[in-house]
């Protein structure tokens, strides 16, 4: 029989962290971990397993499966803003292709279980993409669906995985003789910058303001790389992992 798991994909980074830590608070150790880099010491015991693995490899996934029921994803791996434009390409292969090798491990989970498999997805405010500085000041607050015109390739992966998401919900396989019955539970949030007392955050355009924060706290100087009038939005690490967590436990019928 397999055993049932929670998936964390991005386990090593800082919302992984953070969330294998909360889902542990609960009584939640049934989490089956994957990161490229190994998770640290204190966590692992938090995981029913930990695996150094890549998002990339369907040979990977295609093992798991065969020992594991995946009950939930919490698809957190992705190559971030700022390195995501030195290497656009390799971040088109990680964030797109690694999202899509995800869902199409939730779809056939979904139809093995006979249940929609819940998939979480942090996207970003990097979808949106205002022209200039005096576009940005002049419109103040935006709705969901305005100015979703990314100017990053980060950006514009987010975008396109939100998509792809509701694509696996609500349309896979349309036009088939024989349907999907069960489609994916996606369900995505669109974070800001996110500030965390605990990691270092590595390759991300709103990295400056906890780098601002963790020097500070060990009485170092800090040299910001933006102007002194850059004004973007933060949230704290555990209230991004609460909002996570709600969104996830909400009934399906309320989003």
């Amino acid at each position: 029989m397999r055993k049932k798991v929670i998936l964390v994909t991005g386990a090593s980074g800082e919302i992984g962290q953070a969330l294998i830590t909360h889902l542990a608070k609960r009584g939640n150790n049934n989490i089956l971990a994957i990161d490229i880099r190994p998770l640290p010491d204190s966590l692992r015991s938090m995981c029913q397993i930990s695996i150094v693995g890549d998002i990339l490899d369907t040979g990977l996934f295609e093992r798991l499966v065969s020992e594991y029921a995946i009950q939930s994803i919490y698809h957190l791996a992705a190559l971030l803003s700022t390195r995501a434009e030195f290497t656009p390409e390799a971040a088109h292969r990680i964030n797109v292709e690694g999202t899509l090798n995800l869902l199409h491990l939730a779809i056939e989970q979904s139809r093995w279980q006979g249940r929609s498999v819940k998939f979480l997805f942090p996207s970003s405010v990097a979808v949106y993409g205002l022209p200039d500085l005096k576009t940005k000041t002049k419109v103040g607050r935006i709705k969901e669906d305005q100015f979703t015109k990314p100017t990053t390739m980060y950006g514009c992966n987010k975008l396109y995985c939100e998509n792809l998401g509701r694509y696996y919900a609500r349309h896979y396989r349309q036009l088939a003789k024989d349907p999907e019955p069960y489609g994916v539970d996606f369900r995505s949030i669109r974070f800001p910058g996110l500030i965390s007392a605990v990691t270092l955050p590595s390759g991300g355009t709103s990295d400056y303001a906890p780098e601002m924060l963790h020097h500070a706290a060990q009485g170092k100087a800090y040299a910001a790389f933006v102007r002194p009038d850059t004004r973007i939005p933060f949230a704290a690490m555990p209230d991004a992992v609460k909002a996570i967590l709600q969104l996830a436990a909400a009934p399906r019928e309320t989003l």
